[in-house]
């Protein structure tokens, strides 16, 4: 059997790969430094030498799996003259009775929030290629899926090999930034590899990715950048985006409550408790009816002692009838926005001015969200508040942000985070309410 030789970057993956001391290989960076061959061979390896092994490959949709990785799975093998194995129905089986199995990892938060179609799954091991696309709660569920088949009965250790481009999601915190500060966990491992360090490219690679036009595109596979720049449209950094989850100052004894029901043909919603710019506390409803979100208020409001009038509900769809029978503040998206003495912003609606409002919140690393919360949630706050960007200005020079319709084309599902978060600036906007005194 031919010996194609690895660069030094694969060498070291392997080096990772072999160790008991890893479980999780964090292989990224550039384009063409090798993460789709290294990915294929090691999977190759192992289930040839390892009889009856079972490992799978799973990227955001079956198609590219078989489009992408079969391809690149097709030239290792020739590459090393190997032909016992087979492709049918989305899995490579090899003569000695291994198997690797395609995955769909697409997230469908309908009929599948929680992955639990991987529930009965059994792996060796596996590999997430272009994991970037991938939903972080994929790879959490994976996690608990390998190790499970003959790896006590060969001493084998639970790998998951992942493989991107750098992208501000799940990946940058969980690996890339913990591994700049040192932080990263003792059992995983990220490698950054840049198409320099592949010395099979033909000549024009690095010419072609120079090609690119879009600055941060190119920021991305060019050089691996993880810090590449924002879009110009976005009102807050991703790096303030990430702090909301670390920042620490303390409480100022004003509470509120922020609520974004579930609208028609919706099935969540959600409640916020603030202290200040500080959440203290949140419930979510996968589905509800309104008077789940009504007892959920009172209880609230009884713990934390808050006021009927600094709770506040998003009115459109089932919102307005929580509004009107708990007696609440009620939000509406496209009433005007509130005149603020000494400023003279032109926003097109409440919801543009409390969403500018909230980014400068961010900015200023004023917003905490100080309660626990699954990183699950972490990911899909950090995504929508990444679509908190300015929109089309129109002929009355009116500021607005990205509507909720462009939203859902964006990441595929409602801003229900953000919308829940942006209705806390409310609370700095409306009139304030006149206190009478009677003279005795």
């Amino acid at each position: 059997m031919a010996t194609p030789k690895p660069n030094n970057k694969q060498l070291e993956a392997y080096t990772y790969l072999k160790s008991d001391d890893v479980n999780v290989l964090f292989y990224g960076g550039a384009a063409g430094g090798g993460k789709s061959w290294l990915g294929c061979e090691w999977l190759m390896r192992n289930s040839y030498y390892l009889p009856n092994t079972r490992w799978f490959i799973g990227r955001n949709n079956l198609s590219d799996t078989r489009e992408s990785v079969l391809i690149t799975f097709k030239k290792v093998a020739n590459a090393w003259g190997f032909n016992k194995y087979k492709y049918s129905e989305n899995k490579i089986v090899f003569d000695n009775g291994s198997e690797i199995v395609f995955l769909d990892l697409s997230f469908y938060p309908m009929k599948d929030p929680l992955f639990e179609r991987f529930g009965s799954k059994e792996f060796t091991g596996g590999w997430i290629e272009e994991a970037g696309e991938v939903h972080f709660l994929a790879f959490d569920v994976l996690k608990s899926r390998i190790g499970r088949h003959l790896n006590k009965e060969l001493n084998l250790k639970s790998k998951i090999l992942i493989t991107a481009n750098p992208k501000k999601n799940w990946l940058y915190t969980t690996f890339y930034k913990k591994w700049r500060e040192n932080k990263l966990q003792d059992n995983y491992k990220f490698i950054a590899a840049l198409y320099t360090d592949n010395p099979h490219l033909t000549k024009d690679y690095e010419s072609n990715l120079s090609d690119i036009k879009d600055k941060t595109t190119r920021e991305r596979l060019k050089n691996g950048n993880w810090e590449y720049n924002d879009d110009p449209d976005s009102l807050c950094t991703y790096r303030d985006i990430i702090a909301i989850f670390q920042n620490d100052h303390n409480d100022s004894g004003n509470r509120y409550i922020t609520i974004d029901a579930a609208r028609f043909g919706s099935d969540k919603a959600i409640l916020f408790v603030w202290d200040d710019w500080i959440v203290i506390d949140y419930k979510v409803f996968a589905k509800s009816a309104t008077t789940d979100i009504q007892n959920q208020i009172k209880v609230f409001r009884d713990k934390y002692k808050i006021k009927k009038q600094d709770c506040v509900c998003d009115e459109d769809g089932l919102g307005g009838g929580i509004v009107d029978n708990s007696q609440i503040e009620g939000f509406t998206n496209n009433a005007k926005a509130f005149p603020i003495k000494g400023k003279t912003e032109n926003y097109k609606n409440l919801q543009s001015q409390c969403g500018f409002g909230l980014a400068d919140k961010i900015n200023d690393g004023e917003l905490w969200i100080k309660c626990e919360m699954p990183e699950q949630y972490k990911e899909e706050i950090t995504e929508e508040l990444e679509q908190l960007k300015t929109f089309q200005v129109d002929n009355e020079r009116q500021l607005a942000i990205l509507p909720k319709k462009e939203i859902k084309q964006n990441i595929g599902r409602s801003p229900d985070w953000r919308d829940v978060l942006l209705m806390r600036y409310y609370f700095e906007v409306r009139p304030k309410k006149k206190r009478f005194r009677i003279n005795a």
